[in-house]
């Protein structure tokens, strides 16, 4: 009986991460989802940044604060 309790418990747990893991995917979408992203070339040094991580000043992509500090 105790066998058939923990195995019922653990497919419980299973249950529970496996919805928690559909939920996040959804959330965030899966990378075929949201495509390729724009990549963009830091006015300093020239290291190419995603769009979504790049740091702006005048209209102008960096790829950290420093360098954009620097112009």
């Amino acid at each position: 009986m105790k066998y058939l309790i923990a195995f019922v418990v653990a497919i419980g747990a299973l249950l529970l991460l496996k919805r928690g893991q559909r939920q996040r995917e959804r959330d965030i979408g899966t990378p075929r989802e949201r495509g390729p992203e724009p990549m963009h070339p830091c006015r300093h040094c020239g290291v190419h940044v995603p769009a979504s991580r790049c740091i702006w000043r005048d209209g102008e992509p960096y790829c950290s604060v420093e360098h954009a500090d620097l112009g």
